[in-house]
């Protein structure tokens, strides 16, 4: 038997389905991900205009049956509009990358509201902005590991006590060392680098956006990321568009208005 499920829920992704259906990927508040087919969503006058959008963020109808992998969409509106996350390239992309970690690192239906919360929050950060999209990206990184219960282990005296040589980032618990410490699995960096990275694992969302970076130092940090990422979900972390994420960020807004 189904029942009606009405939701708020940030479009991760959707596909064309037949001439006139899309399935698309909802992170929803109250189910998680769930996977919905929209009929006649590719219609000229479809009664779901551009809600569907990858990164919209809506208020969704749909008819839940456990036993369907595939749910029915009927409503669709949107909550808070995006409209500066689709008119600039930059954006665009840390937009479809923050969906696409989303997409690929949460189970299916795992009611997870404080990625929900970050999620939103982000996109709208996003939105506003008008520089530093780059500690954006990598504060929702960040936030995301925190949430799915790999914080990094950062003590401030392992920080402050770095040299100018540098240090080690242990992978598996995301602590901070000094550079002759060697471990099996650790990635050396700066001492920029290394302290960036703590900052933006520990300082809420207004202290990183005022932060200013060097774009070698951005790069590096991006890189600490990635690796910390890339060990602790292996191969579930998603490479899609991560690559031209990591070549726009740091490197200036690319606004192409329209």
């Amino acid at each position: 038997m189904s029942t009606i499920v009405r939701t708020d829920a940030v479009v991760l992704r959707s596909l064309d389905y037949s001439e006139t259906s899309q399935i698309v990927t909802l992170f929803t508040r109250e189910r998680g991900i769930v996977s919905v087919i929209a009929k006649g969503a590719r219609k000229i006058k479809s009664r779901f205009g551009a809600t569907l959008q990858p990164t919209s963020y809506i208020q969704v109808v749909f008819y839940y049956k456990p036993t369907r992998g595939l749910q029915t969409l009927t409503e669709t509106s949107h909550v808070e509009r995006f409209p500066d996350v689709h008119r600039s390239l930059e954006k665009l992309v840390i937009g479809q990358r923050i969906v696409e970690l989303v997409d690929a690192l949460l189970q299916e239906e795992e009611h997870n509201p404080m990625v929900f919360n970050l999620t939103v929050g982000v996109l709208r950060t996003l939105n506003e902005a008008d520089e530093r999209l780059g500690n954006l990206l990598a504060y929702f990184r960040m936030q995301l590991a925190t949430a799915l219960g790999f914080a990094p282990a950062i003590r401030k005296s392992d920080v402050t006590a770095l040299t100018d040589e540098g240090g080690r980032l242990d992978l598996n618990t995301g602590a901070i060392h000094p550079s002759e410490v060697q471990l099996p699995q650790s990635r050396g960096a700066s001492r920029a680098a290394l302290r960036a990275f703590a900052v933006i694992a520990r300082a809420d969302l207004r202290d990183v956006m005022r932060m200013q970076m060097e774009p070698r130092t951005q790069r590096a940090v991006d890189g600490l990321i990635e690796d910390y990422l890339r060990y602790h979900v292996e191969e579930a972390y998603p490479t899609r568009s991560d690559d031209v994420a990591s070549q726009l960020s740091g490197a200036g807004s690319s606004h192409l208005r329209g």
